[in-house]
């Protein structure tokens, strides 16, 4: 009798065989696991549990339990041998052999670990908290002290250096103002293109080659003034031309254009400085043969020539003009003396034994014998104070200034500590760098 094998059938019959392979397959991983965690192979011990776990879907050995809560608890994954280790329990109620023992203190050990680390990530929760805590209240007090700080910003292009009147020139948008070192304006940027600098002045020009206005500063006095047209002294004039260096004594001297004068300005008294009653003085120069005549309109003859006398420069020197109203030269009117504007460009105010002269293109100095000095003192002196003038990557500037050892940030009369004082001040630790 012949018997036929269905499909089914046969798929029937090989079911038991291969669910009886996998079980033994992933016994002997089992092994495998055990053996390398004796070795103290750890990743080669968690592979084979990993693949004994692929063939036995259910746990039903306690040995496998017994491995696997080894293997959990020796790689640290306290959660899985603790369910590991309550499921051997569970297969082996057996307590009275030396491995149930030994799983039993292993179980003690999962459960302290646990605890330890339960205490430790509760701790480091609370850290995290309080540095979240710490990080608003940084960001706060950074928010309240840019604020603050905002207002301490000068807008400026640059700024010279201070005299020792505690000011300086500032240029904004191609305009020239002044300052002082604490950052209060004390004349605006936005009229004058040029600024001269000397003796305790400074002159704020409208133009830098022919200006029409001047505004003056008394560094000493802290007194500033426009100073009247040149037109109003010197009709003919069209602007106040070259302007020389102001001095000491508050003289100062511009050559203006088309006059066959020069503009004498007094920057203490705020008077327009003209020749006095030339006459006596001019019947001594034609008795000491300085000059040849004069006239009634006060015009002296020279070497066969005519020449208008200019206003007194000091010293006993005035400029002449010729009949075309340019500029002879400079005659020092007690010897008879003769410095040629072809050589001497122009002469400044006589000050302190000294003028300043431009000959050459070059600004030097010459006593009234003609002797001539490269330098000068320059009377406005030098900064004593500690302000610090210091440009920012966005272009605006901030004054910094030591203070019982520390910078602070001023500006006028205000004072802001820098912010990482600021932080430490409000009890925040370190705060990084400074804004």
């Amino acid at each position: 009798m012949k018997f036929l094998f269905t499909p089914v059938f046969l798929l029937f019959l090989a079911l038991p065989v291969f669910s009886q392979s996998d079980a033994e397959i992933g016994a002997i991983y089992v092994e495998k696991s055990e053996a390398s965690l004796l070795e103290g192979d750890l990743d080669s011990a968690l592979e084979y549990f990993s693949k004994a776990r692929r063939y036995i879907k259910e746990i039903e050995d306690s040995n496998v339990a017994r491995v696997g809560a080894m293997v959990s608890n020796e790689v640290r994954d306290y959660t899985k041998a603790k369910i590991l280790t309550q499921l051997y329990f569970d297969l082996n109620p057996d307590n009275k052999t030396s491995e149930y023992q030994d799983m039993l203190l292993m179980y003690v050990n999962i459960e302290e670990a646990m605890e330890a680390i339960a205490i430790e990530d509760e701790k480091l929760r609370l850290e995290k908290l309080e540095q979240e805590r710490q990080q608003r209240r940084l960001d706060s007090l950074t928010a309240i002290w840019t604020a603050e700080y905002e207002t301490f910003l000068i807008n400026m292009d640059s700024i010279s250096a201070f005299n020792s009147y505690n000011i300086a020139v500032y240029f904004k948008g191609g305009n020239v103002g002044i300052m002082d070192h604490l950052g209060q304006v004390l004349v605006e940027a936005n009229t004058y293109k040029e600024a001269i600098e000397y003796d305790g002045f400074v002159l704020l020009l409208d133009n830098v080659e022919r200006p029409t206005r001047i505004y003056a500063y008394n560094a000493a006095s802290k007194d500033g003034y426009q100073l009247p047209s040149v037109t109003q002294f010197l009709p003919q004039a069209y602007d106040f031309g070259h302007v020389m260096l102001p001095r000491s004594n508050g003289m100062l001297v511009t050559y203006p254009s088309n006059a066959n004068n020069v503009f004498i300005y007094d920057l203490n008294t705020k008077k327009y400085m003209a020749n006095p009653n030339m006459e006596d003085q001019l019947k001594t120069m034609k008795k000491n043969d300085i000059i040849d005549r004069f006239n009634s309109d006060l015009e002296i003859r020279m070497d066969k020539n005519w020449y208008t006398i200019g206003n007194a420069l000091g010293g006993g020197l005035h400029p002449i003009y010729n009949s075309k109203k340019e500029l002879h030269g400079f005659l020092n009117t007690y010897n008879g003396k003769m410095f040629d504007a072809s050589y001497y460009k122009f002469v400044g105010p006589f000050c302190s034994g000294k003028y300043q002269i431009i000959e050459d293109g070059n600004s030097l100095w010459m006593d009234t014998e003609g002797v001539k000095f490269e330098t000068l003192e320059n009377k406005s002196g030098t900064y004593s104070g500690n302000s610090k003038f210091v440009k920012n990557t966005n272009g605006t500037f901030q004054i910094l200034k030591e203070v019982d050892g520390k910078d602070h940030l001023i500006f006028k009369d205000k004072s802001l500590v820098v912010l990482e004082d600021f932080l430490i001040k409000n009890n925040v630790g370190n705060s990084g760098a400074q804004k």
